[in-house]
């Protein structure tokens, strides 16, 4: 696969150039400071945005015009990375090389992607009010969606208690609190800044001639020069004297036990790698110790698993418990990452799980929104994706730098969803 990078109409563009797939994915990402007081209208505006256009006033002509295009598949998505808020579009056609027909299906492809991002149905120099009231329908059920998925509700529970004074606690969806209060007029304000003042990036992958990607791209996207956001890490922490304990009591089956930690590392750090095969060796895989002594051995638990953000240096255990077994389950699963912190492991485990991790960066390889997604984090990162580059990382990683790691780590707080209280 060959790179190339590129400052172009006011955006960062990657190309992936590769002969791999029959397809051309495009990623376009605007990004922008986490903010409590536009984080709900920007995680609405994707959705308003694809919902309708001038010349395909909804989502039924959207619809249509995405099969005219050869079966197109168009997307957004909303994440927040450390610091940043990121609103995604996402679109993948078919290579013009793989049509029987003479048609320029890149650049029709080009001229849709800039009707969706630039020009939107309007009412009153406005978002039409019948689908801004359509999508924050639709926004407020993804709410009401984390609420009644226990395992993601009591995770964001726990990260609520963690950093309750924190930017972190923020959700990408935003705030369920905000909708009543956004309307076509604000929606379409906090767009117009959207586009004025978010750094804008654009990725492609696929077998494509770049002069005339460049072209198209100077042809459908210009944006005026705006200031870089170059600050991604969330250093933002808290000096952590004893571990924080809160229970909530609801109509539950199975408690849902959660351990937060404060790793003290992030993606920039050179401790990286060392805790990602941490995490690796705690909780990831089959042949993890929390999988294998805790829910094997022991039975204590319905399904375990452990998680790193890579922004913001935090690691969650979660798992699913009977609420008798919190004390055992609670007790047995912060003792694995002590035996880590004290070399309690094999380097069988250490090498099963650096293959296991390999093998995932491998699979990377195999799917091209896969491969764009770590292209854009490895962009944000100052780390360009490389796959033998992070082989080697993980390869290079030792007992004794796991071990160094893990004695970083502080527990910070503990939250149990459960149908009764428990001491």
């Amino acid at each position: 696969m060959e790179r190339i990078e590129k400052s172009i109409a006011g955006l960062n563009v990657t190309l992936i150039k590769t002969t791999k797939f029959k397809t051309v994915d495009f990623l376009l990402n605007f990004r922008n400071r986490l903010n409590p007081e536009n984080v709900t209208k920007r995680a609405l505006l994707p959705q308003v945005l694809k919902a309708a256009t001038v010349s395909y006033p909804s989502k039924m002509e959207i619809s249509r015009k995405l099969e005219s295009l050869y079966g197109a598949s168009l997307g957004s998505a909303v994440n927040k990375q450390g610091l940043l808020h990121i609103i995604s579009f996402r679109m993948s056609i078919i290579n013009d090389a793989y049509l029987m027909e003479d048609v320029n299906l890149l650049e029709e492809s080009f001229k849709f992607f800039h009707e969706i991002i630039f020009e939107p149905k309007l009412e009153n120099s406005s978002f039409l009010p019948k689908v801004v009231n359509e999508e924050k329908r639709l926004l407020k059920d993804q709410f009401l969606a984390i609420y009644d998925d226990k395992i993601r509700y009591s995770y964001h529970k726990l990260i609520d208690n963690m950093c309750e004074d924190e930017l972190y606690r923020l959700k990408p969806i935003g705030r369920m609190e905000d909708l009543d209060n956004l309307d076509p007029k604000n929606l379409y304000e906090e767009y117009q800044k959207m586009l004025k003042e978010d750094n804008v990036d654009f990725l492609i992958i696929g077998d494509f001639d770049e002069t005339k990607v460049f072209s198209l791209i100077e042809k459908y996207f210009i944006f005026n020069k705006r200031e870089s956001i170059k600050e991604i890490v969330d250093r933002e922490t808290k000096d952590v004297r004893e571990v924080k304990r809160v229970v909530e009591v609801k109509d539950v089956s199975q408690a849902k036990l959660n351990i937060g930690f404060r790793t003290n590392i992030t993606g920039i750090d050179d401790d990286y790698y060392p805790l990602l095969v941490l995490n690796g060796l705690l909780g990831v895989y089959p042949h993890s110790l929390l999988f294998r002594n805790v829910r094997e051995k022991e039975s204590l638990c319905y399904y375990i698993s452990s998680t790193i953000d890579k922004g913001k240096g935090i690691m969650v255990i979660f798992a699913g418990i009977d609420k008798a077994d919190y004390q055992k389950a609670y007790e047995l699963s912060v003792k694995q990452l002590e035996m880590i912190k004290n070399g309690e492991f094999t380097e069988q485990d250490l090498d099963n799980t650096k293959k296991a991790y390999i093998n995932d960066i491998l699979q990377i390889s195999d799917n091209p929104v896969d491969y764009l997604l770590a292209e854009y984090s490895g962009y944000l990162y100052d780390e360009p994706f490389d796959v033998d580059k992070q082989i080697k990382k993980v390869n290079a990683v030792t007992k004794e730098s796991i071990m160094n790691v893990a004695k970083k780590i502080q527990e910070d707080t503990v939250f149990l969803l459960t149908n009764e209280e428990v001491k």
